[in-house]
């Protein structure tokens, strides 16, 4: 894919590959927002200049509903948000679950349990709710943390199925990838090592899709911003994929364009210039 970047800014040349946007997705950490959660001044205004031109904006993020919500109001908007690396469909103000894409976690736990008997066996649920068998911070994966007996979390239809061990630090948990028929899985070592499972066949893109579907939107006419693994399939996806210039070499090679490595600023950079097209 060609990369079009100009001084560590988005070059607004990119644009020029596609038709007025209708949809613009943007991934959160990193992307949205920096480390802090902080949504900038600057940011909310273009978010208001593009919504007000017309475009919608979406939040596409691995966050839970919970934790993801508080990020739109934030950013004062009232639309849509894609959540849990696609599983859900919602909206935040009311906020409301309008399509959830669940799955069993049973049969996984099952399998998994014998194999990391000292892990922490984490099911999301579709409202954000983390059901675990040790409570631990839940910080942006989820905002509400329930800890309950594993008999008890083997029963909830799952949105996502996150395991981690600090027994595995060095090797990580990637190898049970390879023994287990998992689902989508996202995983790496940030203290603990983990695994994020998802339902097969779902991510941001498949529900920025459908979301398109729904509203009888061109996928063709669609921007999305990211910085991670995750992001991955939004960027080959979408229109026009932009990444910031902080995320890392592979996921720079999935970019049609890039834009400057401070979150918030990076994503005002490619609203305003969409805005600056209208004129």
């Amino acid at each position: 894919m060609s990369i079009t970047s100009a001084a560590g800014h988005f070059d607004p040349a990119a644009l020029e590959s596609i038709d007025f946007p209708q949809l613009i997705g943007i991934d959160v950490d990193g992307t949205l927002v920096p480390g802090d959660g902080v949504v900038r001044d600057r940011v909310i205004r273009a978010i208001a200049a593009c919504e007000d031109a017309g475009v919608r904006i979406v939040l596409a993020t691995g966050r839970s509903l919970s934790t993801t919500t508080p990020i739109a109001r934030a950013a004062r908007m009232d639309g849509w948000m894609v959540c849990s690396n696609g599983s859900i469909l919602a909206t935040s103000t009311p906020e409301t679950i309008v399509e959830a894409v669940t799955f069993d976690a049973a049969p996984f736990l099952d399998r998994m349990i014998p194999l990391l008997p000292g892990a922490i066996f984490t099911v999301e649920d579709a409202w954000g709710v983390m059901n675990t068998n040790v409570a631990f911070h839940g910080g942006a994966l989820g905002m509400a943390v329930r800890e309950m007996p594993l008999e008890q979390i083997r029963e909830i239809e799952a949105v996502r199925l996150v395991i981690r061990s600090e027994e595995h630090m060095e090797e990580g948990l990637g190898h049970l990838v390879a023994e287990l028929d998992l689902h989508e899985v996202q995983f790496g070592i940030a203290k603990v090592a983990w695994l994020d499972v998802g339902p097969r066949e779902v991510s941001k893109a498949s529900m920025l899709e459908s979301l398109c579907k729904r509203l009888d939107l061109d996928p063709a006419r669609t921007i999305t911003i990211g910085d991670g693994g995750n992001d991955i399939r939004m960027l080959e996806w979408a229109g026009l994929g932009v990444v910031m210039g902080s995320a890392t070499d592979e996921v720079k090679s999935y970019a049609n364009a890039i834009t400057s490595q401070e979150a918030g600023d990076g994503v005002a950079e490619v609203l305003e210039a969409v805005v600056a097209t209208r004129r």
